[in-house]
């Protein structure tokens, strides 16, 4: 069978439940994967975040029926997930060798390219935490209000208290429906779509604890319940009905046959990235996963923001000085002192982003706001694409920090000037011998071809490779550092370390390499050691476990509960 035709068949199968309840389950196994919880529905699915969000547009993208199914069998889910897999096996045969084909040298650096790069893309959802994606929403969208008020009526604020109060709401009903004795929404029941109830022919004392045990089984039977919401439940004292209503236009969509078929699909897209709530019947709403509901949030203000040209400007020129003015105040906290950064200042006549020196170490840091472009199916095509992505990208931005870098091991004076030439300060750069280091930052991630440079990025005579980091990766990493009481030195070694990682390294995500690195699993022992060295997800599981007890991130959520220990977190 072909993708179109097992995908079609997926459909199918799917659409035959109620919207409610099928969303409502699904995403509750989202929040089993990060705890291993639900092997027996979520142990074979090779990406099952992916996998479950691809399931729930395709349920979306069909219409509802009157004689739905309120829950599926045993044997059904293993069909679903037979479908999901065999699904994604198709996708990998794309870069499997044609009958008759040639499998040279050149065909295995086009797949050794693209193919992790299409993966990357396609499987991994958004990899960072909430508060990383609320902070910067606030922080650069709060500049460009005239342009989003304009198009909207309302303002970046008023989106911002909207999740938060969506996110509060659903907290809430998931506690007063999980613990005994929290008070309940005033008709709770009307929110359910399935009744639980005790049988008739039972003792007395069987009834009055199934009924006291309601809305807690009637929790575990529809756990969309808590995900259900009428517009009214939103309005706070800075958030009105109307604004919330605006923004549930914006970001809500209704169950309805459409062309969403294909795991890779684009236009059209699966509907839960960009509109992640559904309107249900009768005024009631479901948001399938609230922290979606941030990240659509940001697609649809960058969307507003540069549907001209003379917005793009102003919105790109903001975006990079935001994310510059974030890297230096991140180094700030971890270098405490003794630190002097240099930022937008010139080098032998060409701009540089960030220049800071601490005791005998430099940090030539380069920071870039570019946005990937998706990845062709065909993988020939797909690496012409990425390639000129890349080095429009990691390589120009090599080139910048080359520039700096190769003050500092020819060991002459690097003159700071500004824009017209004027000296800011001269910089005795053998008082750094040996301690440079090339970071580029990045908003968004490569994956494999940046976390191993050796594939794309050709290295200039007495050069070593730079830190290719995504900045929400730098965040939690420095972050966990800071919280663990390691000093700055610690990160130094980090970087010696890394470099030495390139040509070597299997791994689509930074922070399993950040974290390997704090648990002694990758080691500088290990390194000389191997000639390939694979990470795994589980490697990166030291920045939830620190995000648990209080991570350090700007308004972060919930974090007296955190730092009290007696919390219980799920999902």
């Amino acid at each position: 069978m072909s993708i179109e035709a097992k995908s079609q068949e997926l459909k199918e199968l799917v659409s035959v439940y109620d919207t409610g309840w099928f969303l409502g389950n699904l995403c509750q196994l989202t929040t089993c994967i990060a705890s291993n919880a639900a092997k027996d529905q979520l142990g074979t699915l090779s990406s099952p975040l992916r996998q479950l969000y691809f399931l729930g547009g395709l349920f979306i993208s069909t219409d509802s029926i009157e004689d739905y199914e309120l829950q599926y069998t045993h044997e059904q889910w293993n069909r679903i997930v037979e479908l999901l897999n065999e699904i994604e096996q198709e996708y990998y045969k794309l870069f499997f060798p044609e009958e008759d084909e040639a499998v040279d040298e050149n065909w295995k650096k086009v797949r050794e390219v693209a193919m992790p790069s299409f993966l990357s893309y396609f499987n991994q959802g958004p990899l960072n935490y909430e508060e990383q994606t609320l902070n910067w929403v606030e922080g650069l969208y709060t500049q460009l209000n005239d342009i989003i008020e304009l198009e909207t009526g309302i303002k970046t604020e008023h989106f911002v208290e909207f999740y938060n109060n969506l996110d509060k709401l659903v907290q809430a009903n998931f506690h007063t429906h999980s613990t005994e004795g929290k008070p309940l929404r005033k008709n709770w029941n009307k929110y359910a779509r399935l009744q639980v109830g005790t049988a008739e022919d039972v003792p007395d004392f069987i009834k009055e604890i199934g009924e006291k045990n309601r809305p807690l089984y009637t929790f575990v039977a529809d756990y969309g319940i808590i995900n259900r919401f009428y517009a009214e439940e939103l309005v706070s004292d800075t958030l009105t009905i109307d604004q919330v209503k605006i923004i549930l236009n914006l970001l809500s969509c209704s169950r309805s046959n459409s062309d969403f078929l294909y795991y890779t699909s684009t236009k059209p897209g699966n509907p839960l990235y960009e509109k992640p709530i559904i309107s249900l019947e009768e005024d009631m709403y479901q948001v399938f996963e609230v922290k979606q509901v941030i990240h659509a949030i940001e697609s649809l203000l960058e969307s507003l923001c540069t549907k001209t040209k003379e917005n793009t400007t102003k919105y790109v020129s903001k975006k990079g000085k935001l994310l510059e003015q974030n890297i230096i105040d991140l180094f700030g906290k971890l270098l405490k002192k003794e630190y002097e950064v240099f930022q937008g200042y010139y080098v032998d006549g060409c701009e540089q982003d960030i220049l800071i020196l601490w005791k005998e170490y430099a940090f030539i840091i380069e920071a870039k706001g570019y946005k990937l472009r998706e990845p062709l199916r065909d993988p020939n095509r797909a690496f012409v694409r990425i390639k000129d992505d890349f080095k429009g990208s990691v390589g120009y931005a090599y080139e910048q920090t080359n520039r700096v870098e190769k003050k500092f091991v020819e060991q002459v004076p690097l003159r700071i000037e500004d824009e017209n030439g004027n000296l800011i300060k001269e910089i005795d750069t053998r008082q750094y011998k040996d301690g440079d280091f090339s970071i580029i930052v990045n908003l968004q991630s490569f994956g494999q071809i940046q976390n191993d440079l050796s594939t794309l990025l050709v290295l200039k005579e007495d050069s070593a490779y730079p830190w290719v980091v995504r900045f929400d990766d730098l965040e939690t990493f420095l972050l966990t550092l800071i919280a663990k009481r390691k000093a700055p030195i610690y990160f130094v070694n980090f970087l010696i370390m890394r470099e030495k990682l390139h040509g070597k390294l299997f791994c689509s995500d930074e922070l399993e390499v950040c974290g390997g690195y704090i648990t002694e699993t990758i080691n500088d022992n290990i390194i000389d050691k191997s000639d390939k060295i694979a990470t795994s997800p589980d490697l990166a599981n030291i920045f939830d476990e620190q995000y648990r007890k209080g991570m350090g991130f700007k308004n972060e959520k919930l974090l007296r509960e955190k730092r009290s220990g007696k919390a219980f977190f799920w999902g």
